[in-house]
Formats: C-alpha cells, sequence, structure tokens
C-alpha cells in the first residue's frame, strides 16, 4: 500500500479530559489459538465443529419433527450436530484507564457473550462480525469470558434453510481491544468507525465516529468529516489492484489504518464497466467451507483457495450466500478480484417481525464492514427465493415487501454500488424487478432437459430484461467416477453417478453459449469448491456438494479447473482428460483435452492420430481411439513441445 495521509481530528471538550501520554493509542491483541474450551475440551479458536459430520451425509435420526425439518434442506437439525456449545477463555489483564473491547470475526449461529458470568452482549446472525465492549464487566485481574455458540434452528434468523452445511462455532479470529477512553469507534455494526467516500479525481471523503467517555452510562458518539486529496491516483483493477491506505487518528491517540482503492464500477445499458471499461465478468462461486475444518479456514487456507482461483484466470468471485470473513475481502482487494457480496437471503423468508429486523441488521452490518473494500462491485439481495418455500408461505408478496426493504438499506448506506439478486424462478416478475441487475441460476443438462441457449432466452423472454447475468451454472462432477462413452440422455443428479466427463461436457456446452451471448454481463461458476452439503446423497460420496472445480480437501484439480485455465488464463495450458480413469474394457476410447496455445495432435502408443486446432472453448477431441491390450499410452502435443499424458490399462 502507498499514499498513506494522517488526519489528525480534535473531538473538541473531551480530548482534554481523557487524553494522556500513557494511555495514547490503540492496542489489539489476538484472542484466537490456544487457550480455549468448548463444552470443557480443549480447543484452538477459530473452531468448527461440524468440519466431518457436516459433511458425512449420514441420513436423520428420527427424534421428531418440526415445521423446519419438513422443509428445511442441509441444515436438517438431525443429520448434524446442532447445539449450544459453551467456550471459556480467559481474558488479559486490562490497562486501567483504558477502554477494553472484544471483536469476534464471526460466531455460528447466535452468540452470548459473559465476562465474569455477566452479560456483556448478545449477537445474532452467523456471516458478520461483532464486537462486545467489557470495560465494566472487568475485574483488575483473572477475568474469565465464556461464549456460547449456537447454530441451532431460530425461525427469527436468516437462512431458513440452505443446501450447504450450517456449521457452528466461534469459526472466525477473535481479537481483544484496548483503546483511550475516546477512540474510534469499533462497536457500531461490528464495523472499523471510518466510512471512505472515493472519487478516481482523487478526492476521498473520511466520515469517522467517535466514542465518548460516557460508556458507563451508555455510549455515546460523534461524527467527524474530512476532506482529502490524493493527486493523480491509480486505479484499481484486477489487472492492476492498486490499494492506498489512510491512516486515521484522533485527538487521543487512537488511530486505525483503513486501506481503500480508487475505482468506479456501473451497469450500463450494454453491460458492466470497470473504471469506464466494459468487461464480461468471468466468476466463480466460493463458500468458506475449507474440508476438515469447516469454517474455520486458517490464513494460510485462504491463501490457498483464492490462490486457485486466480490460477483459473477468473476476474470475479461470488460470495455465496453470505458475506465472508474481513480476511478473504482482503485477499480480494489485493489479487483484484471482483467481488459479489451476498446478504444470506436464500429459499424462503419468515413473517415475523423478529426475522425481518435481523435481515435488515446483517444487511446493515454486511455493507457497513466491507463498504471500504474496492473488490466489492455489488451487494447481492437474496438467492433462490420461493425454492424450498412451505407451501403455506409461497404467496406472492410478503417476501418481496420484506427484501424491497432490505434493498432500499443498502442503497441508503451505500449509494456507489449497485444491488444484484441470483434468482432460479422465471415467472416471479415482482421478485425478479427488485435488483438493479438480474442473474439467473441455470443446470441445463443436469437438473432439466433444456440447453443452456433455451435456459438464456427463456430468462430474458420472461423477466423483460436487455442484459442479465449468469450466478450459477455447472454440473456434479466426481474425479473418482468415469464413463466412457457417455449414455445418451440426462443422468440422475440425485444418484450414485457423476462421472467427471459428464461435468466437463455440460461446462463446455453451457460456455460455447455464454461467449457468444453479449447480453451476459457475466457469469458464475457452481462452484469453485466442492463443500458441505450433509443432506446429499449422491455422486459416490454422501454429504457433498461435488459440483466444484476442485474437490473438498484441494487434493484434486479436476477436469473442468483445466477446461477454465484454457479459456481464461494467459498462461499456456494443454491438458488430457480422463487422466484418472485408467482402466478400460474398452476396444477404443474418447479423448478430450484442453488448449490454448495452438494446434494439438494426438499420438497412441507412439503413432499419431491426427491434429485438431482448439475449437471456441479450446476444446480438442477425439473419438473412437483403438486401444490395444494391456498399458495404452495416449498424448496430447504442440508444435511448442509441450505434451499432457494419459495412461489406459485394456
Amino acid at each position: 500500500m502507498c499514499g498513506k495521509v494522517k488526519l489528525l481530528f480534535l473531538i473538541v471538550g473531551v480530548c482534554a479530559v481523557w487524553v494522556s501520554s500513557a494511555f495514547a493509542g490503540r492496542r489489539v491483541t489476538s484472542l484466537s489459538g490456544p487457550g480455549w474450551t468448548c463444552d470443557g475440551e480443549a480447543v484452538t479458536v477459530p473452531h468448527c465443529w461440524n468440519g466431518i459430520d457436516g459433511a458425512d451425509g449420514e441420513p436423520a435420526k428420527p427424534v421428531g419433527t418440526n415445521a423446519y425439518d419438513r422443509y428445511g434442506m442441509s441444515v436438517s437439525p438431525n443429520t448434524y450436530v446442532r447445539k449450544a456449545a459453551v467456550y471459556t477463555r480467559a481474558l488479559p489483564d486490562p490497562t486501567p484507564g483504558r477502554r477494553q473491547f472484544v471483536r469476534f470475526g464471526a460466531v455460528s449461529r447466535e452468540a452470548t457473550v459473559k465476562i465474569n458470568g455477566r452479560l456483556a452482549g448478545t449477537h445474532a446472525g452467523a456471516f458478520t462480525a461483532f464486537t462486545v465492549e467489557v470495560t465494566d464487566f472487568l475485574k483488575p485481574s483473572g477475568n474469565t469470558m465464556e461464549v456460547v455458540a449456537d447454530n441451532r434452528y431460530n425461525p427469527d434468523l436468516a437462512p431458513l434453510s440452505a443446501d450447504y452445511t450450517l456449521m457452528g462455532g466461534i469459526y472466525r479470529e477473535v481479537e481483544w481491544l484496548e483503546t483511550p477512553p475516546v477512540c474510534i469507534d469499533p462497536v457500531t455494526d461490528g464495523a472499523d468507525g471510518v466510512t471512505l467516500d472515493v472519487n478516481t479525481n482523487g478526492t476521498v471523503v473520511a466520515t469517522v465516529r467517535v466514542l465518548g467517555p460516557g460508556h458507563a452510562v451508555g455510549i455515546l458518539a460523534s461524527t467527524v468529516k474530512q476532506t482529502f486529496r490524493f493527486p493523480s491516483p491509480e486505479l484499481w483493477s484486477p489487472e492492476h489492484p492498486k490499494l492506498y491506505s489512510v491512516h486515521i487518528e484522533i485527538a487521543s491517540g487512537d488511530a486505525i489504518d483503513v486501506p481503500f482503492g480508487f475505482r468506479t464500477v456501473e451497469f450500463r445499458a450494454d453491460g458492466f464497466y470497470l473504471n469506464g471499461q466494459k468487461r464480461k465478468l468471468r466468476g466463480v462461486n466460493r463458500h468458506q467451507d475449507v474440508g476438515a475444518h469447516g469454517w474455520a479456514a486458517t490464513a494460510e487456507e485462504d491463501e490457498r483457495d483464492f490462490a486457485l482461483i486466480k490460477e483459473t484466470g477468473a476476474d470475479a468471485v461470488r460470495l455465496a450466500h453470505y458475506p465472508q470473513s474481513r480476511r478473504v475481502l482482503d485477499l480480494c482487494d489485493r489479487l483484484g478480484l471482483l467481488v459479489w457480496c451476498e446478504e444470506p437471503a436464500i429459499n424462503w423468508l419468515a413473517k415475523s417481525a423478529a426475522f425481518k429486523a435481523n435481515l435488515l441488521q446483517q444487511a446493515r452490518e454486511m455493507v457497513a464492514q466491507n463498504r471500504n473494500h474496492p473488490c466489492v462491485f455489488a451487494w447481492s439481495l437474496f438467492n433462490e427465493i420461493y425454492n424450498s418455500v412451505p407451501p403455506d408461505r409461497a404467496e406472492e408478496g410478503w417476501m418481496e415487501a420484506i427484501l424491497a426493504e432490505s434493498r432500499d438499506l443498502m442503497k441508503a448506506l451505500d449509494p456507489s454500488r449497485p444491488i444484484v439478486a441470483a434468482s432460479d424462478r422465471q415467472p416471479r416478475r415482482l421478485l425478479n424487478d427488485l435488483p438493479d441487475q438480474l442473474a439467473f441460476n441455470a443446470y441445463p443438462g443436469w437438473y432439466g432437459d433444456t440447453t443452456m441457449r433455451q435456459d438464456i432466452e427463456q430468462w430474458f423472454a420472461a423477466s423483460g430484461r436487455q442484459m442479465m447475468g449468469i450466478a450459477e451454472y455447472g454440473a456434479g462432477g466426481n474425479p473418482f467416477e468415469h464413463l466412457d462413452p457417455l449414455p445418451p440422455g440426462r443422468l440422475d443428479p440425485g444418484g450414485p453417478l457423476h462421472p467427471e466427463e459428464t461435468q466437463v461436457k455440460l461446462h463446455a456446452a453451457d460456455y460455447r453459449e455464454i461467449v457468444a451471448e453479449p447480453r451476459l454481463w457475466g457469469t458464475f461458476i457452481w462452484a469453485m469448491f466442492d463443500f458441505a452439503a450433509d443432506a446429499r446423497r449422491e455422486g459416490g460420496k454422501n454429504g457433498i456438494n461435488d459440483k466444484g472445480l476442485v474437490t473438498r480437501d484441494r487434493a484434486v484439480k479436476k477436469d473442468a479447473f483445466y477446461f477454465y485455465k484454457a479459456n481464461w488464463s494467459a498462461e499456456p495450458v494443454l491438458h488430457i482428460c480422463s487422466q484418472r480413469a485408467t482402466e478400460t474394457v474398452n476396444a477404443a476410447c474418447t479423448v478430450v483435452g484442453f488448449c490454448n496455445c495452438g494446434p494439438v495432435t494426438l499420438v497412441a502408443n507412439g503413432r499419431p492420430v491426427g491434429t485438431q486446432v482448439p475449437d471456441v472453448v479450446k476444446v480438442v477431441r477425439w473419438t473412437d481411439v483403438p486401444l490395444r491390450k494391456g498399458e495404452n499410452v495416449l498424448e496430447l502435443r504442440t508444435d511448442d513441445g509441450r505434451i499432457s499424458t494419459r495412461r489406459l490399462v485394456r
């Protein structure tokens, strides 16, 4: 980062009372790591208790039903452990004359925080940060914090159902903050207390919320604004993710650094524009599930995930279906990945006033906490509303009214970004007209017998829109299941067989239509990584949604990964498919490969079979390639000496 600017704000009538050199500045200490217990057992935080059982696909136990059991999907409370777990740990000794706060990156799904047995704060919502002031609950030493993390079903808490495992735990980082008595607000909406309005002419307006000294009788806050300029700023983009930083300091000595970038995002009549340049977004969807750790990702695991996303050549990522961690947004800022950031309104909503209040709270926290990130190009309003909705909740209008309130709140908090949404309901015009820009979810050839071309035309006709995105498309793929030749017709997506060759076939067919369609402003593959969906019983491995380009443990890049790398990346790619299919009883086979670096020659057992120029989506394909008894060596070769090899024993 560069362009650091120091802004000194004098809070008149406050600083003189409270500031002394001994107490100046802010101290942030990590409370993550060892030193915690969960239900009496030693654990390391971040911690998640569903990394294994939330992805094993064990059938539900018959322990009774309720409305949620009947209508939920992967979040059924009986398929994996859903409980209220008690975490405890000791706290640092407080510095006299200072204020103390505990910041939680996220607790799923509800949190109750007690200090020395006294209630200090609560939070409802699994995906946003929150901060609790603990100053008045602390003793000079020997302090203990107890956090109850509860991921049980709550009819007033979004999401109500989802096709992913709602894991439990203190699964993001925890921090201890000490500040002067007058400080930059770390509490409101779980945000940092500083909002930046950035103009590409170099003007930046910082709005700073300051907490006064009245915390003992309720938080008092004032707001200070400051305008400053950066001469000739460089613009942030995926190709040049230039970041700046401002150093915000108030007269008490409290200070924070706020990174940001200069860029513009907008939708025009013909598409999406970044910094005034039209681009068709090449995106993937990413769940925060990282395998055995579940939602409790380490920094190394997050960095690995986004390095893999960048390796494909993607320039955008949809954080489905909820806000993800500050570390993830920081990575996207640095790597140059445009982010679709989504509130957790999925499948259906509840009519209660408490549910609506919580959804609006989660929307407000999402925007407040992530607004300064240049990577965020849009806020997302919903995903697949009316999917799995109980019959008594399906009447039109009332869910749209709640979502309209959420949309208006997002726009009021951040007028600079558009509102998008992902729909799978073509006839629902009242729903589909809510966002500024609509994207649809389509799985042609997987969940239905249509083609991507048919789906595109049907969606444009039903929506009345001149441009749209595709928020999800793809197919299941188990890299250890194979079929050659593929059978005619469509496989059962809920069946035990998800051959990798089917995933390749459908992605190639879908992407041929995507590249040919100028009315699409962006498309997002479902999904980048396999993830836990404990209710699923399919594809040879229960408890997993296997539509990822990479396996849940990140050990295998599937063939479809290389398909997109060949299409999106500037790196030369030559890849022969089905390398894990090592045995066959057939006398001939199909050879499929991807190449973005010139004509490709197939050589079978040392003999040239033929040369092809890759098609518009970088695919080469030979059918009925004869095989001899024993081992066969199939090679794809390019003129510049690249070779990709498959070995197949007949």
